[in-house]
């Protein structure tokens, strides 16, 4: 399985520093990845813009400092909006636990946050949280190259009935899914197994395209693609057997995100 790592230039190879050297140890452990929600509103209080300046201003600072492979999105499609996702990608959950302590540790960090939430008004109304582990056809998150615009991006969710389901998609991914994605231009940015969250039990995995067109462009190459029509007709793999809903949230990366 081809593994391409496309690191971002300068910024963002410096946010991928605990990743690029795990890929040039020649390690094959699983990353391990934390995938945020923040759930806002539109009101007086300007949660969105307080948020987003907070992020850039102070969070991405953070993670640059203690390496942690970062990016920032706000949904455009898909459910309730306003909505910002933040990702975060760990060699393994030593590597997490870490930086985590690195994090805390971090004194212009600590003061900033504590200021953030200290504001009389919140900056948000919730926060949820998934911790995913990497795919074994898909160890490591794939950064892209910084584009002229933003790119287009895909996270979506795949439930399963059972946790036998979650493996056996898995192993379709694994094995066939994640080759033809490449084969048919959708670019994958990461696949991860749900170990804490919602939605359980489940897949989560997230695509990038050029623009809105090249997605269009892509899916439909994929859906008329030999290699699909093949394996979705597989004893054991139809959507009836191992996938029980799909969610589907079209997301574009912020303007200061290192992955956009």
């Amino acid at each position: 399985m081809d593994r391409r790592n496309f690191l971002a230039s300068s910024s963002a190879v410096g946010l991928a520093t605990g990743s690029a050297s795990a890929a040039a140890a020649g390690t094959e452990e699983n990353q391990i990845f934390e995938l945020r929600r923040y759930r806002l509103r539109y009101s007086k209080a300007n949660q969105l813009s307080r948020l987003t300046g907070f992020l850039e201003a102070e969070h991405l600072p953070m993670t640059q400092r203690v390496g942690i492979v970062q990016g920032y999105f706000r949904v455009t499609l898909g459910e309730f909006t306003p909505r910002v996702y933040t990702l975060s990608a760990f060699d393994s959950l030593a590597d997490m636990g870490k930086k985590m302590a690195a994090k805390r540790a971090d004194e212009a960090w600590s003061k900033a946050a504590t200021e953030f939430g200290s504001h009389d008004e919140a900056p948000y109304d919730r926060v949820e949280s998934w911790l995913l582990r990497a795919f074994d056809g898909m160890k490591s998150i794939e950064v892209p190259e910084l584009p002229h615009k933003s790119r287009a991006f895909d996270l979506r969710i795949y439930e399963q009935e059972t946790f036998r389901d979650t493996q056996e998609k898995m192993r379709m991914f694994n094995e066939e899914e994640i080759q033809i994605f490449r084969d048919c231009g959708i670019h994958p940015l990461f696949f991860g197994e749900t170990i804490v969250g919602s939605h359980m039990p489940s897949l989560i995995y997230m695509s990038h395209y050029a623009d809105m067109d090249a997605r269009s462009k892509a899916w439909s190459t994929f859906g008329a693609s030999e290699g699909w029509n093949r394996i979705k007709n597989r004893p054991g793999w139809g959507n009836a057997d191992i996938v029980s809903t799909v969610s589907n949230i079209h997301l574009a990366g912020l303007a200061f995100s290192p992955i956009r």
